[in-house]
C-alpha cells in the first residue's frame, strides 16, 4: 500500500507540474511578445531605497551559522527575551518593519534574512534548501546569539521552518507564532481533500519546473509585488515598500534560491508528523488569503494540542504588512497570556 501511495503521488504531482508549467510558459511567451511590441525596457535601480537603512528598524549585522552567513537586523535590548522573526516567500527582513517598531521596546528583536534571501548567503543546489537544513540554520542561530531558547514569530515559509523546528527541537522555543502559514503535512492532506486549496497551490507545482518560476516572477518590472502586496484602500504598504522588494529580487538569480525551498520540499511520500507538546502555538490566517485556505486550521488543530487559532477578516496573505495593528495586538495578547515578556 505504501508503494502504491508513492506511485499515485508521483503521477499526481508530476501531472500538475507539467500542466501548470505549460500554462506558465504560455503566459511568459505572450508577455514577451507584448513587451517586444509595446514596451520600453526598464533599468533596475542599483541603489537601495532609503527606508532599508532607516535606523528606526535597527542595526544591520551578519552572523555565521550552519556554515553559511546570514544577514539580520537587530533592535531592542539584548538583555530582554529574544524574539526571532522569520519571513516568508517572496520576502526578506523588511516584511517585519511594523513588528520591529512595535516589539523592540520589550524584546530583543532579530529579523533574519533566511538563507538564499536578501543579503544572506545563497548556496547553490536544491538540496541546500531542504527543511532539515533550514531548521539547523535557526537552531544554530539561537545558540550563536547566546540563548537557549527564543520566541519565534513567523510568516509563510518562515512558519513551515519554525513549526518543523518545534517538532524536532521543542526545547529551543518559548512559543511559536505562525502567520499565514501551515505545515508540509497539513498542506499535503488539504490539497487531497479540498479543491480550493489545490487551486490556490497551483504555483507550488509550477515552481518544480526549472527556470519558469524565475522568468514569470520577473515579468513586467516584477509586477507580482505590486499585484500581491499593494491593497486598494489601504496605505500600510506603499510604493516605496514595493521598491524595496524589487531592489533585492531584481538582482540576477535572486529568485532561484527562494524557489528552491519548494523544489526541495515537495515530496512524493509525506511522513507522519512528530507530535510534541509544551510549546504554545498561535496560528493566524487571513480571510482573503490567495494562497492558504483558513480551513487548514482544522488539520493543524488535529496535529497539535497546545494551539490557538485566529482569522483576520478583510485581510490578505501578507497580513503583518497589510494589517500591522491587528497583527501586533493579536501577537502581543498571546505573548502576555503566556507570560512571555
Amino acid at each position: 500500500m505504501e508503494l502504491r501511495l508513492v506511485i499515485t503521488r508521483f503521477v499526481f504531482v508530476n501531472f500538475l507540474t507539467v500542466f501548470y508549467s505549460l500554462l506558465t510558459l504560455l503566459i511568459i511567451s505572450l508577455s514577451y511578445v507584448k513587451d517586444l511590441i509595446f514596451s520600453t525596457p526598464l533599468k533596475r535601480k542599483l541603489e537601495p531605497p532609503a527606508c532599508l537603512t532607516d535606523p528606526k528598524y535597527g542595526v544591520h549585522k551578519y552572523i555565521k551559522v550552519n556554515n553559511i552567513k546570514l544577514h539580520y537586523v537587530e533592535s531592542g535590548d539584548p538583555t530582554k527575551p529574544l524574539l526571532i522573526m522569520l519571513h516568508g516567500f517572496p520576502e526578506f527582513w523588511y516584511s517585519w518593519r511594523h513588528q520591529i517598531v512595535e516589539f523592540k521596546k520589550d524584546y530583543w528583536c532579530i529579523a533574519v534574512d533566511l538563507r538564499g534571501y536578501g543579503d544572506s548567503e545563497r548556496p547553490e543546489g536544491v538540496d541546500e534548501y531542504h527543511i532539515t537544513v533550514l531548521i539547523e540554520d535557526i537552531r544554530d542561530l539561537i545558540h550563536q546569539l547566546g540563548r537557549e531558547k527564543c520566541i519565534l514569530l513567523t510568516h509563510d515559509w518562515g512558519g513551515i521552518v519554525g513549526c518543523k523546528l518545534r517538532d524536532v527541537y521543542p526545547q529551543l522555543l518559548s512559543c511559536l507564532v505562525m502567520l499565514s502559514s501551515l505545515t508540509i503535512e497539513a498542506w499535503d492532506k488539504r490539497i487531497r481533500t479540498d479543491i480550493k486549496q489545490l487551486r490556490k497551490s497551483w504555483y507550488v507545482f509550477m515552481f518544480r519546473a526549472p527556470y519558469l518560476a524565475e522568468h514569470m516572477m520577473s515579468l513586467n518590472n516584477l509586477a507580482m509585488f505590486d499585484k500581491s502586496m499593494l491593497v486598494p484602500g489601504k496605505d500600510t504598504v506603499t510604493a516605496e515598500d514595493i521598491e524595496c522588494y524589487k531592489y533585492w529580487f531584481g538582482k540576477q538569480f535572486a529568485f532561484t534560491p527562494p524557489v528552491n525551498y519548494y523544489r526541495a520540499n515537495v515530496m512524493y511520500n509525506v511522513p507522519n508528523k512528530l507530535r510534541t507538546g509544551g510549546v504554545p502555538m498561535l496560528v493566524v490566517h487571513a480571510e482573503k488569503d490567495l494562497y492558504v485556505e483558513t480551513k487548514i486550521q482544522e488539520i493543524l488543530k488535529e496535529e497539535y494540542d497546545d494551539i490557538e487559532c485566529k482569522v483576520i477578516q478583510n485581510c490578505g496573505h501578507f497580513m503583518q504588512q497589510e494589517e500591522p495593528e491587528k497583527v501586533n495586538k493579536i501577537v502581543r495578547d498571546f505573548l502576555e497570556k503566556n507570560n512571555l515578556y
